[in-house]
């Protein structure tokens, strides 16, 4: 007997029928229903049930928690401390609308609740809708004009919408409330940093020689100033080297580009003879995947006609608190190409003003100190360094910084031979 296709064993339709049944999907929809059911009936205790809730929610199990805080809502609706701790485990989920409805509903039912103003004020400014979290903080405000922690939510709502001045007036409120509010005090030095836009830098250093030359003497004085195209910084530069004394002026810029994008532009100018003529320098950065950053650019020096041009670049990755960095630098000349490597690793600490640097380098110096003699001739020498340096923020704002290097530096009249030579630099900057 021909054995029958595999299809036609069984009746497609009539398994269609039976399986989809409206009788068949009531049952598998009570079937799914009650164990849910279940579940919230198996809430004995709904305070201890909501205690779990919140372990859950702060040990991340976020689902879990929401799962266990809706089972409590079916026995007790109006348990509006579960509810807001839903909307919490929302916004930090990032379902910013989610929250908005479970907050809403509260606040419906209790227009003075505290804790849902304080969590809806939250969630305006997480998902960035800083007005509608001022004028939720002005509402909380009303029913609550003394309350510290109301008046510090008020206070950071007008500060994420950028309006400083504002927070400012609202910090004063609660000073006079209590003096020793640290969490006030914390958002004021916060907001008195974002409004320094000025950055004052004094520097001195000194380069002691093992032999044939005296100790120079460098200084500078810098104002920077951040503007919304990137920060503009003008520099007077003051050196006393074979017993002369020179000035030069430089201005650099940092100008935003694009989104990943930034820039390096630098100009100066001397009348001395121990600084270059002219420099200027350009660069152009970019931000990689993987915390990664690159670039790549060029300077220039001027000599009384001698012309020297730098092309370098670099690359940077950042992990964690560390920062390591290596940069070439490739300068060619009428018999080759002269090359220097720097490298730098870097650790941070409480923030991006405080850390501490070894560094170190091998090749041709860049320098244009190392490209000159008495004579104001211009070498290609070899030179090698490490050095160590800091930056400490002592309060905010004022910071100090300091370094120390040794060098050994061929002869530009001896080649082959090396001198060594010890760096030290300090230095303090003020903001305002």
């Amino acid at each position: 007997m021909k054995p029958k296709p595999f299809c036609n064993l069984f009746n497609l339709k009539k398994l269609h029928d039976c399986f989809f049944s409206p009788a068949i999907v009531l049952c598998l929809a009570v079937f799914l229903i009650i164990p849910f059911r279940a579940a919230a009936q198996q809430v004995d205790n709904v305070d201890e049930a909501f205690r779990e809730a919140r372990t859950l929610a702060f040990d991340g199990n976020r689902d879990e928690a929401r799962t266990l805080a809706y089972a409590i809502l079916e026995i007790s609706p109006n348990y509006h401390d579960v509810r807001i701790l839903i909307a919490r485990t929302y916004s930090w989920d990032g379902s910013y609308s989610e929250a908005r409805e479970e907050l809403n509903y509260v606040l419906e039912q209790s227009p003075r609740h505290r804790d849902a103003h304080l969590a809806a004020i939250d969630n305006e400014i997480w998902s960035e809708e800083y007005q509608q979290a001022i004028f939720l903080a002005r509402q909380a405000s009303n029913f609550y004009p003394v309350d510290e922690q109301v008046l510090l939510k008020r206070a950071g709502a007008h500060y994420s919408a950028g309006e400083e001045r504002e927070a400012l007036r609202v910090l004063n409120q609660i000073e006079q409330i209590n003096p020793s509010n640290g969490e006030a005090q914390e958002l004021r030095r916060s907001i008195r940093t974002s409004l320094q836009n000025y950055i004052l830098t004094a520097s001195y250093t000194q380069d002691r020689f093992e032999d044939f030359f005296g100790t120079t003497q460098r200084s500078y004085l810098q104002l920077s100033r951040r503007t919304p195209y990137g920060s503009v910084i003008g520099r007077l530069n003051y050196q006393n080297r074979f017993s002369t004394d020179g000035l030069q002026a430089e201005i650099d810029f940092y100008p935003s580009i694009a989104d990943g994008w930034y820039g390096y532009l630098n100009a100066g100018y001397s009348s001395s003879s121990i600084f270059p003529e002219f420099r200027g320098g350009a660069e152009l950065h970019r931000r990689l995947p993987r915390s990664f950053e690159g670039s790549l650019g060029v300077r220039y020096l001027n000599f009384s006609g001698s012309q020297i041009f730098i092309y370098t670049g670099s690359l940077t990755k950042y992990y964690g608190s560390w920062l390591f960095a290596v940069r070439p630098f490739v300068t060619p000349s009428s018999v080759g190409f002269s090359r220097s490597f720097n490298f730098t690793v870097r650790r941070y600490y409480a923030g991006p003003e405080n850390y501490a640097t070894l560094r170190g380098g091998f090749g041709f110096s860049p320098e244009e100190r190392r490209f000159q003699d008495v004579s104001g001739d211009i070498f290609l020498t070899q030179s090698q360094f490490i050095g160590v340096d800091g930056f400490k923020t002592v309060r905010y704002n004022l910071a100090v910084f300091a370094s120390l290097d040794i060098a050994r530096q061929e002869l530009s009249f001896d080649p082959g031979e090396y001198i060594r030579i010890l760096t030290f630099n300090g230095g303090i900057q003020i903001k305002f």
